[in-house]
């Protein structure tokens, strides 16, 4: 009997019977189901997120040995994945059949079914948000619900007559077009801007376009001293004008610098450091940036496109600042400037082709002339770009002469892994932001939004400079336990109306609480960037978030600058002499904060340069004309003679 069962057991199973098999067609079915809205739009964006959010919980549900499984155990896993792919499916036909009369018919008289699927799809979107993304975010879900419900309990501004269960589920679920909720904007924004952008970056990295930037940067800056540390920033740079996510680029990219960066000499807590900031600039790296941008978009009634101009000019900086501090602390641990072919014999890393990087070249070539010429809608270009994409890597693998094989041999394994992954990543950001739809349907419904926006101001006492102090610093605790999305749109939820009544630009104060909201990536307690680059590098979490902090100052200060010099953002006629006076007086806070000098001598030396930035970019007229004098001077100075040699 014993025998006969083991024999059983060592059957394999067939491809049809295993939950992987499922897993990779629902990812197919998924992916395809978005190319086809993108190019048909064949029903509004409220139907299709009704059916997708559905999917999307199906999707994360079977996948095997997924975040699901591993919390529950494989018992468990079975009794309760059943259940949830049942309601899913039911709570998505019940809303779909029932859509048009929803929405004419029996709006405000809403039936005992109308709340029943309406309350499914809230407690799973609150529960797979959880097992996705931690209990950070479900617990301030919650958290709102039970201030809708007892908002007669609390006292002073927070006090509101309290909504019923009833209205609760109707504003979170079944209100299709107030815009809020798990099927309001949030959400349809997740399943279309933001996703065909995911899926693309999962093809390109399935077909091998990451390993391509890696092996560009890596012969681009072995031939320079102190060069190495730089491949982490351009690499993660290139990777993230089509990631839009910064722990994804950690693990893309960092994968190989971190370990290359630690062979070198650096310590892992710099190494992983250096890739955490890095990484994070994927996020605000056009023409991709992350998912907060597309909401921005979304909010402020513009094209996409039109957000990723501007973005451009903040993104150069922000990456021309990380790559100074990067070769600071390249001084000071690769004091004799060691390269590949010096001491250590050189890794096995294959010339880059020209034709490798084609396909990613012509897809991006495509994104720019669609968007930018064209005007044509994100989706649309979007699915332009991946066919591009596609394309020319069929092109490619036809006429290689290096490569005598049947270029459809590797397509479908590699379009497959990359509709996987873009899937996966689309289907947690959009059940994410779902989850994030109900707490904004309460903070409006309960009038709390505009509550708090007066207590801001009346703490601020009318004065500007306090009231930017405040949004930033509610945004950076916002970013320290919930997701960039989250914070961003929490606090420009509360924050924008005062801001414009202050005088600030809309533009502006939604790019400076974007930029305070990315500060997350790399400050505890979440720093997914710091998260992903620990396990890699095998140093102290808190170290690589200390150092990454450090190197990375210009998120904090960025945001600042947008307030001071709103023509970086509003692209006038000032905007090229605003960018090199906040560029150079960011290098002297950089220089300030990063040079490795020992003793009082060091310190006030880094204490001058660092004031010399804060008069350039901050206290203006006069002390900026002689704060850029000073920066201009301490900057050549400086680096004249660091040249060849550590700091002292």
């Amino acid at each position: 009997m014993s025998k006969a069962q083991g024999k059983m057991e060592g059957r394999p199973k067939h491809p049809l019977l295993s939950r992987g098999f499922w897993h990779s067609v629902c990812c197919l079915a998924y992916v395809l189901g978005i190319f086809a809205f993108a190019v048909f739009m064949f029903e509004t964006l409220v139907e299709f997120i009704l059916i997708y959010l559905s999917f999307t919980l199906i999707l994360l549900t079977v996948k095997p040995d997924g975040p699901l499984e591993q919390k529950l155990g494989r018992r468990y896993y079975w009794v309760f994945s059943v259940p949830v792919i049942v309601l899913a499916v039911a709570a998505a036909v019940y809303f779909r059949t029932e859509y048009h009369a929803l929405l004419y018919e029996r709006m405000g008289d809403y039936s005992a079914a109308d709340h029943f699927f309406g309350l499914v799809l809230m407690v799973l979107t609150i529960f797979f948000t959880g097992i996705m993304y931690g209990r950070i975010l479900p617990i301030i879900t919650l958290i709102a619900l039970v201030y809708a419900y007892f908002g007669w309990v609390f006292p002073g501004f927070l006090f509101h007559k309290g909504l019923s269960i009833g209205r609760i589920i109707v504003i979170s679920a079944t209100e299709f077009n107030a815009g809020d909720g798990v099927l309001g904007t949030l959400p349809q924004v997740g399943i279309t801007w933001i996703a065909i952008f995911t899926i693309f970056a999962g093809i390109a990295a399935g077909f091998g376009s990451l390993d391509y930037i890696i092996k560009i940067s890596y012969q681009v800056f072995r031939k320079f001293k102190y060069g190495i540390p730089q491949i982490a920033v351009i690499s993660s740079l290139i990777f993230g004008m089509f990631s839009g996510s910064g722990a994804a680029n950690v693990a893309g990219t960092g994968s190989f610098t971190i370990p290359l960066m630690k062979r070198y000499g650096v310590p892992p807590k710099i190494a992983g450091a250096i890739e955490s900031v890095a990484s994070s600039g994927g996020q605000v790296m056009p023409p991709v940036m992350g998912a907060a941008a597309f909401v921005m978009a979304s909010y402020l009634g513009k094209y996409y496109w039109e957000i990723a101009i501007i973005g451009f000019i903040p993104a150069i900086i922000f990456y021309a600042c990380v790559a100074l501090a990067v070769y600071l602390y390249s001084l000071q641990f690769l004091g004799g400037g060691t390269t590949v072919s010096q001491e250590v014999p050189p890794l096995q890393v294959e010339k880059a082709r020209f034709s490798e990087g084609l396909p990613l070249i012509s897809a991006i070539g495509v994104l720019i002339l669609l968007m930018g010429v064209f005007w044509l809608d994100v989706m649309l270009a979007g699915f332009f770009m991946i066919a591009a994409y596609l394309a020319v890597w069929v092109i490619c693998q036809t006429v290689s002469l290096e490569k005598k094989r049947d270029p459809g041999e590797g397509f479908g394994r590699n379009f497959l892994k990359g509709a996987v992954s873009g899937a996966e990543t689309t289907a947690s950001i959009t059940l994410m932001l779902a989850c994030i739809g109900i707490i904004v349907a309460v903070l409006v419904q309960t009038g709390l939004a505009q509550k708090l926006s007066f207590a801001i101001v009346e703490i601020a006492g009318g004065n500007r400079e306090v009231l930017i102090l405040l949004v930033g610093g509610l945004c950076i605790v916002f970013g320290m336990v919930a997701t960039t999305v989250a914070s961003y749109i929490l606090t420009v939820t509360l924050a924008a109306p005062v801001l414009l009544d202050m005088g600030i630009p809309l533009l502006v104060t939604h790019f400076a609480v974007f930029y305070f909201a990315m500060i997350g990536l790399i400050t505890p307690p979440v720093a997914p960037c710091c998260a992903v680059a620990s396990g890699i590098a095998r140093a102290g979490f808190l170290d690589i978030c200390w150092y990454a902090m450090k190197i990375g100052i210009v998120l904090v200060l960025l945001p600042f600058v947008f307030f001071y010099h709103p023509d970086i953002i509003l692209l006038s006629s000032k905007t090229i002499k605003e960018f090199f006076v906040v560029g150079l007086g960011m290098f002297a806070m950089i220089l300030g904060l990063n040079l490795h000098y020992s003793g009082i001598g060091g310190v006030l030396r880094r204490s001058v340069y660092f004031a010399a930035g804060v008069m350039a970019v901050f206290i203006r007229p006069t002390g900026g004309y002689l704060g850029m004098v000073l920066c201009g001077f301490f900057l050549v100075w400086e680096l004249y003679r660091l040249r060849g040699k550590g700091p002292s």
